[in-house]
């Protein structure tokens, strides 16, 4: 038998702590969605200024030694790679194609 969700049973934590629970994993999603949205902001303005830099005269050699490296190239989110189905019963596939 499997344990009701919406149990009050102190094991479990009830529906109040599920509830809670679900609100300040919302909190710490809408905080990390913030924050790289910051950080984005902040490395775009930083390839800005780098690029403002380099055109002023200075060398990405110099920039570098003083701590002031190329900018970091963000490439987008990794996707997740697509899953085949499960295999049907007895272990083997069927092919579209025969």
């Amino acid at each position: 038998m499997s344990p009701d969700p919406d149990s009050t049973d102190p094991g479990t934590g009830g529906p109040d702590a599920r509830v809670e629970a679900g609100r300040a994993l919302a909190r710490a999603a809408a905080e990390r969605d913030a924050r790289r949205a910051a950080l984005d902001s902040a490395e775009a303005e930083y390839a800005t200024r780098h690029a403002a830099a380099l055109s002023a005269g200075w060398t990405a050699a110099e920039l570098t030694k003083i701590g002031l490296g190329e900018p970091t190239v963000r490439t987008g989110t990794r996707r997740a790679r697509r899953r085949r189905p499960p295999a049907p019963p007895g272990g083997e596939r069927t092919s579209p194609r025969g």
